[in-house]
């Protein structure tokens, strides 16, 4: 008896975890109050139906107004469902293309959460060179592809998917909120993201998002080569062909950008 109670207890918890989920079809953001009156339990227990949520990344809680609003894991499961399978078949051909035509190696990232994986990348023919890190995960706000991404985030978004703030990688990694925006604000205004030494000493690297139907970044095409070689006037020169291999795959996506 005491197996079924527990069983039918468990089954209970995730009904209502689920059915917080969907209350935020209806609205933005739900309080423990709402949540207790829409589910006919304590404040106490709405509390740790949402404090596990924020656990798993699936709400986050606004430390100012204590409301909770839809967690970056749920925003990233919503895109999973509707990104097309044939993505990454659709970049590689760019890769190709971009390697040949600035003659440093290019990469495409995916976004997970605060990090970005890197899938994809084809090395350039040079001995001096930005080496591949496919398979590699990084903080978004320390590589170009992912700045790209986080540029089109509102300050709270951004804000909720470093809870402990930022960890320099090098001494140009954004060290704070502060610095990070003002990137930030320098990517919405050129199209395209920068990365100096950022993420490794000597590596310099420019970054531009990949859009899916929805106009949601779902992705990022990259260049990377050695600080001497993307100057200011170089960066510019990739940052155009990036935005227009970008262009290239949403056309095929049927992106409405």
């Amino acid at each position: 008896m005491r197996n079924n109670d527990t069983g039918a207890h468990g089954l209970t918890s995730v009904d209502n975890a689920l059915q917080i989920l969907l209350m935020f079809q209806e609205t933005s953001e739900v309080r423990v109050a709402d949540v207790a009156r829409r589910l006919g339990v304590a404040r106490s227990t709405a509390h740790r139906l949402l404090t596990t949520l924020c656990g798993r990344g699936l709400a986050v809680q606004d430390g100012r107004t204590r409301a909770y609003h839809p967690g970056k894991a749920l925003v990233d499961l919503a895109h999973a469902l509707t990104r097309s399978p044939d993505l990454a078949s659709l970049l590689r051909p760019q890769l190709v293309k971009l390697c040949a035509k600035l003659g440093e190696t290019t990469s495409a990232q995916v976004f997970q959460g605060p990090d970005v994986v890197f899938v994809d990348g084809i090395e350039a023919e040079r001995a001096l060179k930005g080496g591949l890190r496919t398979g590699a995960r990084m903080p978004a706000y320390a590589v170009s592809g992912g700045k790209a991404y986080l540029a089109e985030l509102t300050p709270g978004e951004l804000r909720s998917l470093y809870p402990r703030g930022l960890v320099k990688l090098t001494g140009q990694t954004p060290g704070d909120f502060e610095a990070l925006e003002q990137e930030l604000a320098q990517v919405r205004a050129r199209g395209y993201a920068v990365n100096l030494e950022g993420s490794e000493t000597g590596l310099h690297a420019v970054g531009v998002a990949v859009h899916d139907l929805a106009g949601r970044a779902i992705a990022a095409l990259a260049v990377s080569a050695p600080a001497h070689r993307l100057g200011p006037e170089r960066r510019q020169e990739a940052g155009e062909a990036l935005m227009e291999a970008a262009r290239a795959v949403e056309a095929e996506l049927g992106s409405p950008r």
